[in-house]
């Protein structure tokens, strides 16, 4: 036998606690519940406002007038204890409302935030790599010049010696040995 289950909104509200982050358990829990204040509020009224609502579909009907903030003023309360239920139902309404507006708010803006992230994130990726050829060029333009200078019989003394080169010097040029023309090796 299954043990009896918790009550519709107290197990909904009881899933909004252990994860509060979830906009779709947000979202329910504000149905559920601007449904169930509906629902007792037509109750309430019902019950103990039976001259202004003699049945529950037109106790409904204000109630529902009210939590969507149409309030049409075809049927309204009269009694202190009608007027009290009317607006604790319109202060959930108003709190219902905020709720979703906000909600609609920061998806609008979550999704502008992760378009801004990847457009970011690809202009720094363009901007290394620019950097990088960039880099690369002097680094090719230098091994050439000091490849020039070898060839004139300046010494050179490599100051980026310890840098791993980027790329092979042009094939004409030596890069290392005597200056050409010297000949004290032989």
């Amino acid at each position: 036998m299954r043990p009896p289950r918790a009550p519709f909104v107290r197990r909904e509200v009881e899933r909004f606690k252990a994860d509060p982050s979830s906009i779709r358990k947000a979202a329910i829990v504000i149905i559920v519940v601007t449904f169930a204040a509906v629902v007792v509020g037509s109750l309430v009224m019902w019950l103990f406002d039976k001259r202004d609502f003699p049945d529950f579909g037109t106790a409904f009907w204000f109630t529902l007038q009210t939590v969507t903030t149409v309030g049409y003023g075809d049927v309204t309360p009269t009694s202190t204890l009608g007027r009290t239920v009317a607006g604790i139902v319109m202060v959930v309404a108003i709190g219902f409302l905020t709720i979703v507006t906000a909600l609609i708010t920061s998806t609008f803006i979550d999704a502008a935030q992760r378009a801004r992230s990847a457009a970011t994130s690809d202009a720094q990726a363009d901007a290394v790599a620019r950097s990088d050829a960039r880099f690369d060029e002097v680094m090719t333009r230098l091994t050439a010049i000091e490849a020039a200078l070898v060839k004139l019989g300046v010494p050179v003394d490599d100051p980026l010696a310890d840098i791993a080169p980027v790329g092979p010097p042009p094939a004409d040029v030596p890069t290392s040995g005597p200056p050409p023309g010297d000949d004290a090796a032989g």
